[in-house]
């Protein structure tokens, strides 16, 4: 099978850049399209150096809750309000004072306005906010969590109920798992806990049927291992 009728897609990264180089080495001949389903950044310490791999690689990633609570954090003004002080917190609470370690070498909150200049300047923050809750094509969907009936965009990046069952496989990942969870012609959660300890999974599928081909999974590299 050529590689022109496959694609890949990758679970929750969370900063592992050295995991994701491994993976990404195993399976960029064996598709014409990589995606992601978010996540890309916090609580690993390498989420600059992740988002700029997938830049350069054209990886292609949907919005993950943590991409949300960045933008979030981040505002539309620099003026610290209470709700916008809340949105720091709640950010830096759920691993985002890694994120901005890696970008500005402090985990310091009163150093935040300093990493939203950086990621502005070197366009990470154009390229995050960019991110689409979904990629759909007539057999697949590719989402951050698993959609459901009557659902919106929060439940879109913050769902951890079953989803609904479509007319398409949905791929999603956000609730993390030892194991890749497969329910044929359903649904696959692919974010197997790569940034506790475990390993990052990748799906190989046909293009115009949504079949899994293949299962790849990179241990956790040891460059990324989480430290105190």
């Amino acid at each position: 099978m050529k590689k022109e009728s496959r694609v890949a897609v990758i679970g929750d990264i969370h900063g592992c850049y050295y995991t994701l180089l491994n993976l990404f080495e195993r399976i960029k001949d064996e598709c014409s399209q990589v995606f992601t389903v978010g996540d890309l950044i916090d609580r690993g310490h390498y989420s600059k150096e992740v988002v700029q791999f997938c830049i350069d690689n054209n990886i292609m990633s949907v919005r993950g809750n943590h991409e949300d609570m960045l933008i979030n954090a981040i505002g539309n003004s620099g003026n610290i309000s209470a709700k916008r002080q809340q949105d720091i917190d709640l950010y830096f609470y759920n691993g985002g004072d890694k994120t901005q370690k890696s970008y500005i070498n402090s985990r310091y909150k009163k150093d935040f306005d300093i990493l939203k200049r950086e990621l502005q300047s070197n366009g990470h923050l154009k390229w995050i906010k960019s991110l689409p809750l979904k990629y759909e094509s007539k057999v697949l969907v590719i989402s951050h969590a698993g959609i459901i009936e009557c659902g919106d965009e929060h439940t879109i990046l913050w769902n951890r109920d079953i989803p609904t069952r479509l007319n398409k496989l949905q791929i999603f990942g956000h609730t993390h798992l030892d194991e890749v969870d497969y329910v044929e012609e359903y649904f696959v959660n692919i974010d197997t806990a790569c940034v506790y300890g475990n390993k990052l999974s990748a799906l190989i599928l046909e293009k115009s049927t949504a079949k899994i081909i293949d299962i790849v999974q990179e241990e956790l590299n040891s460059q990324d291992k989480l430290l105190k």
